[in-house]
């Protein structure tokens, strides 16, 4: 089933416990709010994500987050009806875009008070789906060992994976198009 205008995705989802969510694209003007969403996540949230202690986002990185096209590069928020700002993004961005197999990589950042309730397992369920429209066959993602919380999301996500360790991380590589994973 093809998405009519993935800049215009917008989604319910559902946390663990059953709590409903929203996921809508990233848009230009979500500068502010992904800055908001950096600023309350933990140092730990940062260096899993990031790879490096990160202590602010600058402009040229807010910009690249999100002037995105939604075919090579695409991310999804998601919002707690409760809440200002945004509680999650998920993203892909295509690895050496237009050659084959076309392979993206996977990256998420969630807030600290919404990890492990099932945000980031929806997020990359309905990023599947975008990049199944624009003909991506495989995700990667790349994360610390010690990253245990993400490594559980494609290890319970259904996918099958390919998993190697790197001296300093550890990397999936998994087939997107497995139409039998339920949105």
């Amino acid at each position: 089933m093809s998405i009519p205008d993935p800049r215009e995705y917008r989604a319910l989802g559902y946390m663990i416990d059953g709590t409903p969510f929203f996921l809508r694209a990233v848009r230009e003007w979500d500068r502010e709010v992904l800055r908001d969403l950096f600023e309350r996540s933990s140092q730990q949230s940062r260096y899993f994500r990031y790879f490096e202690n990160k202590n602010s986002l600058s402009d040229k990185e807010l910009d690249y987050y999100t002037r995105l096209d939604f075919e090579h590069h695409a991310a999804l928020a998601a919002e707690a009806p409760e809440e200002d700002g945004i509680i999650a993004v998920g993203r892909y961005i295509e690895i050496q875009p237009l050659t084959e197999p076309r392979r993206a990589e996977v990256a998420f950042l969630v807030r600290d008070d919404y990890q492990g309730k099932g945000v980031a397992t929806q997020l990359l369920k309905h990023l599947t789906r975008i990049a199944r429209d624009n003909n991506i066959v495989e995700f990667e993602a790349e994360m610390l060992p010690s990253n245990r919380k993400m490594i559980e999301v494609f290890d319970h996500s259904g996918y099958e994976m390919k998993r190697s360790r790197e001296p300093d991380s550890v990397r999936v590589v998994f087939p997107i198009h497995d139409e039998r994973i339920p949105f």
